[in-house]
């Protein structure tokens, strides 16, 4: 596989959606072939052999690899030695094989600033390198929420009100951010271009990050491929950070008054991010593929 002009990479996943890898395989493909058996035959001078028979195999999300030989007793003629063997690719080395696909086709675009969007358009398959960030009140719910446990744990055995409160405020977090994680989806916004404030928001699906832990790749330059559902260019459209959220039902404006009174709140000693609504223009709405490095 070639990125952006370089030479072949082997790409570490941190994130990948096998689904999709799968099903634009198989539609490329006409479907997928079960196993795929090589035989091999050899022809070696008159010698004695003995019977030899090995199997090897590996597992991973269904892969497995098995390799078997035999040779046969001595002749005066020939020997025969041959080989089947059964390869079956691992969801990577698919995803490799996809974007392999898409280059020889032409249909990635790099993205690296905002002229480059004007090659896009909804459903074009693109690629970009860019820092990676959660959406910022999930992030600072996370941090409240990880706080709190810590105050408490502090607090050990003791009664009284103010432990009780501390517990009603942290059961109130937990609910909040459950009501930003809606179906195990949560925003991660890129910046593709610090200078031309270029970003990408991204949906991910929790559970297809190794261990189903996203917080690795948290500020972190990582390489994203995907599809675009949406490009952004008029200053008068955006992306709603809320949109698949029990927040979606609030106008922007009320949302902005009061995330912008929770800004104003935040102890000075503490270092959270500015919390948004919203991704103003240049920016795009991508379906993630992958993410990688």
């Amino acid at each position: 596989m070639k990125e952006s002009g370089n030479d072949f990479v082997l790409p570490v996943t941190t994130y990948l959606n096998h689904k999709i890898v799968f099903d634009l395989l198989a539609v490329i493909e006409d479907g997928f072939a079960q196993v795929t058996n090589l035989n091999i035959s050899t022809t070696n001078a008159s010698k004695t052999t003995g019977s030899t028979e090995g199997e090897v195999g590996f597992g991973l999300y269904g892969v497995k690899t098995k390799i078997k030989a035999a040779l046969g007793k001595e002749r005066n003629s020939k020997d025969e030695q041959s080989a089947n063997e059964e390869r079956v690719h691992t969801p990577t080395s698919l995803f490799s094989k996809l974007v392999t696909y898409l280059e020889e086709e032409s249909l990635i675009i790099d993205i690296s600033s905002e002229e480059s969007l004007h090659q896009l358009e909804n459903g074009s398959f693109v690629r970009f390198n860019s820092r990676l960030e959660k959406n910022p009140l999930v992030s600072m719910l996370d941090s409240f929420e990880q706080i709190g446990v810590i105050a408490m744990s502090f607090q050990g055995n003791k009664s009284g009100g103010k432990k009780n409160n501390d517990k009603d405020v942290l059961n109130q977090l937990k609910v909040m951010r459950k009501g930003l994680v809606e179906n195990g989806i949560v925003d991660l916004i890129c910046t593709i271009n610090e200078t031309e404030k270029l970003k990408a928001v991204i949906p991910v699906y929790i559970d297809y990050f190794v261990r189903n832990n996203m917080n690795e790749i948290i500020d972190g330059n990582y390489t994203v491929i995907g599809k675009v559902v949406k490009i952004v260019k008029d200053p008068e459209d955006d992306i709603n950070l809320f949109r698949n959220t029990g927040f979606k039902l609030f106008k922007q404006q009320t949302l902005e008054n009061i995330f912008l009174s929770m800004n104003r709140n935040i102890d000075e000693q503490l270092d959270f991010p500015e919390i948004q609504t919203k991704v103003s223009k240049p920016s795009m709405l991508v379906i993630p593929m992958a993410i990688y490095s």
